[in-house]
């Protein structure tokens, strides 16, 4: 039964109960799967594996050997590098000192010291001290600026530079009059709205602070912050930025940055939003952006190693000194074989909204099964009726079931309330799948070395960027928003020719591959592989769409990298769900020591490794221990202790490593970092976010 032309059956709801009137009784259910009305079936799902997604070739030779990737999320700890090369590491809890009360100047000191005359005249200043020293509620005690044509944020500095001067004395607004805008000030007087948007002297305009988080995706992390704040999260202009986005099932700490936010308010706000700390303020000009910063650290508890310390120091040599293949990872296409979301971005791409919306509200475990079961058998009334209050990890699927009941006939229209960022996040998998797929042709048809015909850069390679998600920004109609789906820039890249191999200044670490996009140069050695491989999707090579923000400009992408630093030691343990790095949050908390025991039963492996942006830390594992990264691999590990009949501690094993159920539109995080594997947050069973970032910055 067709999915639009049902549209109709959902149009007019059953006024009082939520549904239908045509679901109502035994009517035949609106969707089907594949021809039948089963139920769905939780123990069914299938995880994606390496092969899922061409991660098929290795740049070193070696042995290899086996060990557990994040058994814990306390295994995997990640700190994000500023431009500057400062690693990101929560030391401070407490609020920058707060500004002392000034003593009282005289009206000569005021003028010198407090009215900044290049934003308002000496004369407005002179009527608003004036209007503060007498009485009275006629008009002239109130004082206007006539700001038409000014923006939002030149409306703001006056108002600020008023508010500095005068304190809580003035009141002051904009009012639009007659299709004018004007600033007012008028005297405060009991009962009269206080403008408590600055109680703080900004040294700059941007408060910048460090974010620690547990088991927590960046996004879902902002999304909470915002809410405590209770700021507006409407569309345009970002009011909270960081530069990349980190995983979910790790300790991760990075910067974060706010606009004219008091950090008094912003702790008190995190004081009760569970796994989030926040400390170490600062205070900048500038305002955080995805792609601002230099990469990521990384320090990794790796379980059950089995090798001996010889191997393992060969195997992590071969990785420091010869690099790995930077695949992008399994995050970033979801979680089960059923619905990559690479497939969602085919679908999107092809313009077959249809199907679409059917793989990204296809049933899964988590908040929303109960909703997207009744949806698929139902439709989408019955669904909107059984959506939770709140779920924060499922926003795209609970605005695309809302947008459904209310504008079911315009799929694309629906599909526009998905937050462009997943919407991105859906064609950048499909773009990532393609070149995952390329790379591997080209490491096994030309070797590991330059050929002629391969690209390599010259200018710095900015990968792909994508805007921030649409409810974490705040509304201002006179802002522009920025081009959909633009890249910072294209940068120029030069074809190697013979001459240049024979001359050995490049290596493998010099090549790049495109992303496929309409701005970019294809190789000449590879780009019938391209042309290829998105004719047999129905695709051309510039990925060009009548719907602006589904065209795809493209990007290039290293095909290989080598870690910045890099050590390793091994340790023994014998509680198998002991902590074996300590955390910035440990460490304020005064935490000293972990599980690490001498002569201990088990071994595990403690890496500390730096990578670029873009790179994923998974993909530099796999090329040291050559085994699958995927979750239920290394789920499937994770009960070893048990074999040994080491079983005290099972019942507080709550967080460890369970293979991923929630559905392929789980999270894929930035590309900074490594596998974001869904799981059981601490007792509830939710649902990651639809994948968070499908461009690298």
């Amino acid at each position: 039964m067709s999915f639009r032309n049902n549209s109709n059956r959902y149009q007019r709801p059953w006024r009082g109960r939520g549904f239908s009137r045509g679901f109502r009784g035994s009517r035949r259910p609106y969707m089907h799967n594949s021809g039948n009305n089963r139920s769905y079936d939780r123990t069914s799902v299938k995880a994606l594996t390496e092969k899922d997604i061409s991660v098929t070739e290795y740049l070193s030779q070696h042995e290899g050997f086996n060990g557990i990737i994040k058994s814990r999320f306390s295994d995997f700890q990640v700190s994000e590098i500023n431009q500057n090369g400062e690693i990101a590491k929560l030391t401070d809890l407490a609020p920058p000192k707060a500004p002392e009360d000034e003593e009282p100047m005289d009206d000569e000191d005021l003028l010198l010291n407090k009215y900044n005359l290049e934003i308002l005249p000496m004369e407005t200043w002179d009527r608003i001290n004036k209007m503060t020293l007498c009485s009275g509620t006629s008009l002239e005690d109130i004082v206007e600026i006539d700001v038409t044509g000014k923006s939002k944020e030149e409306r703001t500095t006056i108002h600020d530079a008023v508010k500095k001067a005068f304190g809580d004395s003035i009141v002051g607004k904009t009012v639009t009059r007659d299709e004018k805008k004007y600033c007012t000030f008028e005297k405060y007087r009991k009962g009269a709205r206080i403008d408590n948007r600055i109680k703080w002297v900004w040294p700059e305009e941007y408060l910048h602070f460090i974010l620690y988080k547990e088991n927590c995706d960046t996004m879902e992390a902002a999304s909470r912050i915002i809410k405590r704040l209770r700021m507006n999260a409407s569309i345009k202009t970002a009011v909270i930025g960081y530069a990349g986005t980190k995983d979910r099932r790790a300790k991760t700490s990075q910067w974060f940055s706010l606009r004219k936010v008091d950090p008094r308010k912003l702790i008190s706000a995190c004081t009760s939003l569970p796994d989030i700390s926040v400390g170490n303020f600062t205070f900048s000009a500038t305002h955080l952006k995805l792609g601002m910063l230099k990469g990521n650290r990384f320090r990794i508890c790796l379980r059950n190693v089995t090798a001996s310390d010889k191997t393992i120091d060969n195997c992590c040599s071969l990785l420091r000194d010869n690099g790995f293949i930077n695949y992008y990872g399994l995050q970033r296409f979801g979680s089960r074989i059923s619905v990559p979301t690479s497939q969602i971005g085919l679908y999107l791409l092809k313009s077959n909204f249809e199907e679409a919306i059917k793989c990204i509200l296809e049933p899964r475990p988590g908040p929303l099964y109960d909703a997207l079961i009744e949806f698929r058998n139902r439709g989408p009334y019955a669904a909107k009726a059984m959506l939770p209050h709140r779920a924060d990890h499922c926003s795209a699927e609970m605005r695309l079931l809302t947008a459904l009941a209310s504008q079911s006939r315009d799929l694309a229209q629906a599909l526009d309330k998905v937050p462009r960022n997943t919407r991105l996040l859906y064609l950048h998998s499909y773009q990532s799948l393609i070149w995952n797929k390329v790379v591997s042709m080209r490491l096994r048809s030309l070797s590991h070395a330059p050929a002629v015909g391969d690209l390599v850069p010259v200018d710095d390679i900015e990968e792909e960027t994508v805007e921030l998600e649409e409810n974490l920004i705040e509304d201002d109609s006179e802002v522009k928003p920025p081009e959909i789906n633009t890249p910072k820039s294209i940068p120029q890249v030069k074809t190697l020719t013979q001459e240049d191999i024979d001359s050995g200044k490049y290596t493998i670490f010099d090549i790049v591959l495109p992303l496929p996009g309409h701005s970019v140069v294809y190789p000449p050695n590879m780009k019938e592989h391209y042309q290829e491989l998105l004719t047999k999707d129905g695709l051309s090579l510039d990925l060009k769409h009548k719907n602006k923000s589904y065209s795809l400009c493209g990007g290039y992408r290293h095909i290989a990298v080598k870690p910045d630093k890099m050590s390793w030691r091994t340790v023994q343990y014998t509680e198998p769900h002991t902590d074996l790095i300590l955390s910035d949050l440990d460490l304020i908390n005064g935490v000293t020591s972990t599980g690490e025991v001498e002569g201990g039963k088990y071994k595990a492996l403690l890496l500390d490794i730096t990578l670029p942006t873009s790179c994923y830390a998974t993909m530099a594992l796999r090329e040291l221990m050559r085994v699958d990264t995927s979750t239920e691999t290394q789920a499937k590990q994770n009960d070893y202790y048990k074999e040994d009949g080491d079983v005290k501690n099972e019942a507080n094993a709550t967080d460890a490593n369970v293979t991923d159920t929630s559905d392929a539109n789980a999270n894929i995080s930035d590309a900074n970092i490594v596998d974001n594997a869904a799981e059981k947050r601490k007792g509830e069973d939710t649902d990651s976010p639809d994948t968070k970032k499908a461009k690298v910055c």
